[in-house]
């Protein structure tokens, strides 16, 4: 029988796929889809079980939820490659005990679902040094009781603290993340995602662990959580030199805009601070940041004066409000600040909501409006994109648009480009001599404008009624001395006359009849 076994072992190695290189054929597992395909390959045959029991890297990749025996059996063919180790809740400590002697081969750890006990006693069994540990993952999640309350119970300090040499850390966790719990000194990545839990989110914990990772590069926070400031002195702000993308999104709780304060990225390329809520969240008071606190994000955020701003509003769906304030810096840097109401899908657009719809898109517009006059470095602005989907419902919403829209014009000395995309003509061409606006004591003035845009407005008024308005604010800028250089037109159902009409008044006159325009 051995003899018959080798005979046909030797007319095996004649098969044309085995007669390729045996570095060409290690390869072949590695573009199977999972690793119990890899364990099918290596009994095809005696040949490609040897090549492929001889290419450690392949075997590299354990979940402990397997078992010692598989455990055992991958971490003696992986040799020494360095590990990735996936654990969830089903994992056993005898499979833990089998990974200290292989603890300098960990490069990759995932918890996947696990709690916080079980991290702890992972942790407690690798306590030694992890001089390859380059990414860890946690998913932690409430230890459920059948004969108590719902626990997180805090694990002893610290975790992991072999790891050195981390470089990217995911935490996502349902409770309180137990930030004081890590240090990582030479991390570059840290993404956090918090969801409620009954102690809240301590900003304390949060800053001394930026404060001991100053080698950060990227921070991306997403906190479903009431903020607890407590024991945080409002001068207290920590430097990360080094950061260069910084997201932070809170959700249902109030806007994350006095974290940010505490937090200085002065290389910032791209910053993002979201609020997101739900009418019984909402308090309209806070959409965006006070003055103060804004004068002070924008002292850790933004060096360089701001070249163009891009204000967004839009409603979805009757029950989705969305607001989005950019400012992007003439190093290219961009400063973000977003807002989302989510009302119920079985309510009304107003129902539940303390302020209603259409005030609320106002209030937004307000509110934005004053943080692109109060923003320090606004002088040399270029350019203005203004998108405002929602219509102003009555005529004391449009005039308040209005009043917004000319103190805003008022903080701008000139501009390269001016975009409306989607807003009604009614709140910015008051100019003109519109009834609706008749007790306004100062009407819109527009400033220097090199070249205007006017997008798909939406509005009451008919084609020809728009157009006119339109013709009438170029008029009005040509006999202010201050002539539009440029002005474009697109909406549907444009006048084929609209280009000669404007021809008088500015330099250029670019109509389009279309139905969308991309805004630079």
């Amino acid at each position: 029988m051995t003899a018959l076994a080798g005979i046909r072992e030797w007319r095996n190695s004649f098969v044309p796929i085995n007669r390729v290189p045996l570095d060409i054929l290690s390869l072949v597992p590695i573009h199977l889809p999972s690793q119990k395909d890899r364990f099918r390959a290596s009994f095809v045959c005696r040949h490609w079980r040897r090549t492929f029991l001889q290419h450690a890297a392949l075997w590299s990749r354990l979940f402990l939820s397997k078992g010692e025996g598989y455990a055992k059996t991958l971490l003696e063919r992986a040799k020494g490659s360095p590990l990735d180790i996936i654990a969830n809740l089903t994992d056993h400590v005898g499979t833990m005990t089998l990974l200290p002697p292989h603890a300098r081969q960990i490069k990759y750890i995932n918890f996947t679902h696990n709690h916080w006990t079980d991290i702890q006693r992972f942790s407690e069994v690798n306590f030694g040094p992890l001089p390859l540990l380059d990414i860890l993952q946690i998913d932690a999640v409430v230890e459920f009781d059948l004969d108590g309350p719902d626990v997180m119970t805090p694990p002893s300090l610290p975790l992991f603290s072999g790891a050195t040499n981390l470089k990217h850390f995911t935490l996502c966790s349902e409770g309180s993340p137990f930030l004081n719990h890590f240090v990582f000194p030479n991390l570059t990545t840290f993404k956090l995602s918090t969801a409620p839990g009954e102690n809240g989110f301590r900003v304390l914990e949060l800053l001394n662990f930026l404060e001991a990772s100053p080698t950060l590069q990227a921070v991306h926070m997403k906190i479903i959580a009431v903020v607890i400031r407590g024991g945080v002195p409002r001068e207290r702000v920590v430097v990360l030199p080094n950061v260069e993308t910084f997201y932070l999104v809170m959700i249902d709780g109030a806007p994350g805009y006095e974290i940010a304060t505490h937090i200085s990225c002065p290389s910032a390329r791209n910053v993002s601070l979201m609020h997101e809520t739900d009418p019984e969240n909402l308090d309209p008071r806070e959409i965006f940041p006070t003055s103060v606190v804004w004068s002070a994000i924008v002292r850790q955020y933004s060096s360089s004066p701001v070249e163009g701003v891009e204000l967004e509003i839009k409603t979805l769906w009757d029950n989705i409000i969305t607001s989005s304030l950019i400012f992007r810096s003439s190093n290219s840097a961009t400063v973000r600040l977003g807002f989302k109401l989510s009302a119920s899908d079985d309510d009304d657009s107003d129902d539940g909501l303390q302020i209603p719809l259409g005030d609320l898109a106002c209030e937004l517009f307000s509110q934005a409006s004053r943080i692109i006059r109060d923003h320090p470095l606004l002088s040399s602005i270029k350019r203005l994109y203004i998108e405002h989907r929602p219509t102003a419902s009555d005529s004391d919403h449009l005039k308040r648009m209005a009043s917004d829209i000319g103190g805003l014009f008022k903080s701008v000395v000139s501009l390269d480009k001016l975009t409306f995309c989607g807003c009604d003509p009614l709140s910015y061409l008051t100019p003109l001599d519109l009834p609706e606006f008749h007790n306004m004591e100062q009407p819109v003035v527009f400033p220097p404008t090199k070249e205007l845009t006017i997008s798909h407005p939406l509005t009451v008024l008919s084609e020809e009624e728009c157009m006119a308005a339109i013709v009438g604010l170029a008029k009005s800028q040509h006999a202010g001395g201050v002539p539009f250089e440029r002005v474009t037109v697109c909406m549907e159902k444009l006048p084929a006359t609209m280009g000669r009409m404007l021809e008088p008044w500015v330099g250029v006159a670019d109509c389009h009849d279309e139905w969308d325009i991309e805004h630079e």
